[in-house]
């Protein structure tokens, strides 16, 4: 009987809230006609909670519960309430309810303050600042364009460690000293950029200089920003585009899966040409060659790994190129592509025409850029030993770096190494140099691919002495921009080393011209706000 009276106590009292509920006035709203309208109750805004009713009963007056600004479920950063990852969550008779932000609701919001164009963009990349590359230039400009045309942009990265093997390296570098470092958690950590965007850092495996150690670490940040953007960006949260790019090839694969798993469209930027240079550079022999016989890995190079990457460009709603040529390669194929060359920053093409050092005997040649096995800069360190006249600088690090002073050494070439750097210190290399050094390694892939360090000597009005083939050759010499020799051919490089010894010519004006109609950032910015709209449609 006693159990029998409370439950029936506890179905009253529940039943006379929610009579007050329905009968108290809402500021604001219109009465309903009739119905009876009371004035506010206290009682009302009491948690449904027996002590909630024992206040009432004794006339207590207990303050309402303030229900502070939460982190959304499994955000460890606070920074995250300026994306509306943390949303305050509403009260409803004491019980904490959830999210009533829909990603509709988002949606309507974003377009009432900004118009409709304005974009969530998803960029997944193995390279990023603080580093300095030509990946990191090529988007760090791109994500500054995105933010000044009033879109939201999320950069799904690894920690900083590029071109070292370790993120302590990179911060105790000239680079990175000045850098923030966060902390490396499993689930990625969020961070704030220079430009305004969010910084995903996901984790990643310390490389080397093998191909193997390279691929994995590659490998291990692609399935880590995998993982944690499905943690983190699924919902309101949830972007509207996904934007892949190499050179690093997994994060194809990585924006393909993240893409198919929050349905949106996927812009696949192949800055290489892959998959050619998959059997062009023997990556799976290179890497795993010791462990598998010749005939697997051979297989694995032209058939399975090309195929796979062939399945994700098509796959994808747009794919974003670097040149015409590859972009002709990629139709042949039945894949249509758009042209983005990589621009070149306002700033270097209004700077006056490069003079060069005036003074000395000796022809001064400089490299700045990825010291590595695709550059191959050891033809040209061995052309060098066999040209008088000729000094060359090196700027820049890479897993090639310590193979080539030592076959400096040996060869008693001309050549000085110095590490990465860049502002004034990288400036005073320039004020030495005579030319500048662009190179390639004798690949049939390569003749598909500009170096975007081409377009930034051209702007510059620098003398370029080219090793390479293909789009980049004839850009080149219909320009006047330079000299150029063939890539592995010693012979070649060294005639185009007397030439430069016996007068270094400064470049007209068309190469200058070149670059504004083709590759400065305007029009970079320009190709990519119509991609976007395309794949929005």
């Amino acid at each position: 009987m006693a159990l029998r009276r409370r439950c029936a106590d506890r179905r009253h009292h529940r039943s006379d809230d929610l009579r007050l509920l329905r009968c108290r006035s809402h500021p604001g709203s219109p009465p309903i006609p009739g119905r009876k309208h009371s004035a506010p109750s206290q009682r009302a805004h009491l948690p449904a909670h027996p002590a909630g009713r024992v206040a009432a009963q004794l006339c207590l007056a207990l303050p309402r519960i303030a229900v502070c600004p939460r982190l959304h479920h499994g955000r460890t950063d606070a920074g995250e309430r300026q994306y509306g990852n943390d949303v305050p969550c509403p009260c409803v008779l004491g019980s904490v309810a959830r999210s009533l932000r829909t990603a509709a609701a988002v949606a309507a919001a974003a377009r009432s303050k900004g118009g409709s164009n304005r974009m969530k963009i998803l960029l997944l990349s193995h390279y990023y600042w603080p580093e300095v590359g030509a990946p990191q230039r090529r988007w760090t400009t791109l994500v500054s364009h995105f933010i000044s045309r009033g879109h939201r942009v999320v950069v799904a990265a690894p920690h900083p460690h590029y071109p070292h093997t370790r993120r302590d390296e990179f911060f105790s570098s000239q680079v990175g000293r000045l850098s923030t470092r966060v902390d490396a958690k499993l689930g990625g950590t969020w961070e704030n950029g220079e430009l305004g965007e969010r910084i995903l850092r996901v984790p990643y495996l310390h490389s080397g200089s093998s191909m193997a150690r390279q691929l994995l670490d590659q490998g291990v940040a692609s399935a880590g920003a995998v993982n944690a953007i499905i943690g983190k960006m699924r919902g309101p949260h949830t972007p509207d585009v996904v934007i892949s790019t190499t050179p690093a090839l997994p994060f194809l694969f990585a924006g393909d899966i993240v893409a198919r798993a929050l349905h949106v469209p996927h812009i696949a930027e192949v800055r290489d040409v892959w998959p050619d240079l998959i059997s062009d550079l023997s990556l799976v022999t290179n890497a795993v060659g010791r462990y598998l016989p010749r005939v697997a890995t051979t297989y694995l190079e032209k058939k399975v790994f090309p195929g796979l990457l062939t399945v994700v460009q098509r796959r994808a709603s747009a794919v974003v190129v670097t040149t015409e040529s590859f972009r002709y390669l990629l139709e042949r194929r039945g894949i249509q592509a758009e042209v983005v060359r990589s621009g070149v920053a306002r700033s270097e093409i209004d700077q006056a025409p490069h003079k060069g050092a005036g003074y000395g005997t000796d022809t001064k040649l400089l490299y700045v850029g990825t010291v590595g096995r695709s550059q191959d800069l050891a033809t040209v360190i061995a052309a060098a030993s066999r040209v008088p006249g000729v000094r060359l600088r090196v700027v820049g690090d890479g897993t090639d770096k310590l193979n080539l002073q030592t076959l400096a050494g040996t060869l008693g070439a001309p050549v000085e190494f110095f590490e990465q750097i860049t502002g004034r210190a990288l400036a005073e290399h320039w004020e030495w140099a005579d030319a500048g050094l662009v190179s390639l390694g004798d690949v049939p892939a390569h003749s598909f691919t500009v170096p975007s360090k081409l377009y930034s000597l051209m702007a510059r009005r620098v003398p370029i002495l080219g090793v390479v083939a293909g789009e980049a050759a004839e850009i080149i010499s219909e320009n006047k921009a330079g000299v150029v020799a063939r890539p592995g051919d010693v012979d070649s490089i060294v005639t185009a080393m007397q030439a430069l010894v016996q007068g270094v010519e400064s470049p007209n004006a068309a190469g200058h011209r070149w670059v504004v109609d083709h590759a400065c950032v305007d029009v970079m910015g320009a190709e990519y706000d119509r991609i976007l709209e395309q794949v929005r449609s």
